[in-house]
């Protein structure tokens, strides 16, 4: 098999099931699905009605939704939302597969009056149509589906338009086909594949470089809007820090979700980032996660060939235990076929640190002066980072670095006096003068030496007089 070799860095962010799931539609009750609802920046998008075969939900803040007992199937699942007086939406297909947590589903959602499409056909090398063929088309935050009917038509609509797509055609037994598309507002394009069988020709090689970063996130996820940004900016900073990729979403747990971990509702995210190489026979992925170097069981099978990032949050994360992951390439003829699966990757793994609490200034206190942060104590941190703003810091644009603007530190890679290290739990802010009736905003972070774990406090606010 002629596997062609292309380098390209897409970003998928991939996330497990979670509480405050909302009703499904009468299918298998183990059955879940569960995603994230963004606008084209990847910015989440809360209160967006997200819907699938009967079920129904709302996204949280932090653009999160779950739907318990979906029908097993290829399912479509939309969501919309008033944006500004305008109705912006978005749809993708999942398969949804018995007794497992569907976890790769991102819908981005734009304004619909601008939407493009695309439409074609899918045929086998004697031009007969495939049905069942998946149509990935990958943006910069997530692929959207389409799987084609028994004339080997499909249709992908409510795209946002102005973005350059990856498209990948992909059936069990045949070599994909990959092509890239850029789409105008109002735009309905044609784009046709001819699949050609495939043979196995072993398994496919592991991805590489895979790396992780653990993050426990103490911040409250409510149904309403504008209260995460700031996760979403301290992410892309300490990933930029560490040379991780920045543009895979991350997803944050909705509060009720923790079980073990604690009665405040923190919630614990592991990132997994691998580079992405296209084969032409890359079906997905499989990771496994255990307790041990080499883990056998697999947590998620990412049916997406485009996908290079899985957000691991499920509910059963505890802080100060140590996670081991490997990630394996699957192909399209000997997974759909007897469940091979590639070689492992290299080991990575991850060890949460417990919740932080931010503990003085309290909420909404009124602070005299230069105040003074305290903060409790994390087993196994390196050093604390305390971060204030001089308004709510929410996210405008997560590619614009100017998004959220911390008045202290100015430059989070020279935090200076905003940073200290373990055992410390107080330093006094030395940044630019308080004016007085300001109301400021501020979070303290643990990390672990690497930074491979993190912690972060809920926002806090105070007044200076």
């Amino acid at each position: 098999m002629d596997h062609r070799r292309q380098w390209v860095f897409l970003a998928t962010a991939v996330i497990t099931s979670m509480a405050l799931s909302g009703c499904g539609g009468g299918g298998d009750v183990n059955t879940s699905l569960s995603g994230v609802v963004t606008d084209a920046d990847g910015k989440p998008v809360a209160g967006a009605r997200v819907t699938v075969m009967g079920g129904a939900t709302t996204s949280l803040s932090n653009g999160t939704f779950a739907i318990n007992g979906v029908g097993v199937g290829y399912r479509t699942v939309g969501a919309s939302v008033t944006i500004e007086g305008r109705r912006w939406s978005g749809e993708t297909v999942v398969d949804i597969v018995k007794e497992q947590k569907n976890r790769s589903v991102n819908i981005m959602v734009s304004d619909d009056r601008y939407h493009a499409r695309l439409t074609g056909t899918v045929i086998d090398p004697s031009g007969f149509a495939l049905e069942g063929a998946k149509v990935f088309v990958g943006g910069p935050w997530g692929s959207t589906m389409a799987v084609t009917n028994a004339y080997g038509n499909y249709e992908v609509r409510k795209l946002t338009p102005g973005l350059t797509y990856t498209v990948t055609c992909s059936l069990a037994g045949y070599v994909n086909d990959e092509r890239t598309v850029t789409l105008a507002a109002n735009e309905s394009r044609s784009l046709s594949f001819a699949l050609s069988e495939g043979s196995f020709a072993g398994t496919i090689p592991a991805p590489q470089n895979p790396a992780a970063q653990a993050w426990t996130i103490s911040s409250p996820i409510t149904r309403s809007a504008g209260s995460s940004g700031y996760i979403e900016w301290l992410k892309r900073a300490y990933r930029a820090r560490r040379g991780l990729p920045l543009e895979p979403r991350a997803v944050s747990q909705p509060a009720a979700a923790a079980s073990r971990v604690t009665p405040e509702g923190s919630v614990i995210e592991i990132d997994l980032f691998w580079d992405y190489r296209a084969w032409d026979d890359l079906f997905g992925y499989a990771i496994k996660r255990g307790l041990s170097r080499n883990p056998t069981a697999v947590t998620a099978v990412l049916r997406d060939p485009l996908a290079t990032a899985f957000f691991d949050v499920d509910s059963a994360l505890t802080p100060n235990v140590t996670y081991h992951y490997t990630i394996h390439s699957l192909d399209t003829i000997g997974f759909p076929a007897d469940g091979r699966v590639g070689p492992a990757s290299d080991n990575v793994s991850a060890n949460p640190l417990q919740p932080i609490a931010a503990t003085s200034p309290g909420q909404n206190a009124t602070v005299t002066g230069d105040p003074l942060f305290r903060w409790t104590p994390v087993s196994g941190a390196e050093a604390y980072q305390v971060i204030v703003w001089d308004r709510f810091p929410d996210l405008q644009n997560v590619n614009d670095p100017q998004g959220v603007v911390p008045l202290w530190p100015a430059d989070m890679n020279n935090p200076g006096a905003s940073k200290v290290h373990a055992p410390a739990t107080s330093l006094t802010y030395s940044g630019p003068y308080l004016q007085s009736g300001r109301t400021c905003y501020w979070v303290v972070i643990a990390a672990d030496d690497g930074e491979y774990s993190l912690s972060v406090s809920p926002i806090a606010k105070f007044i200076a007089r």
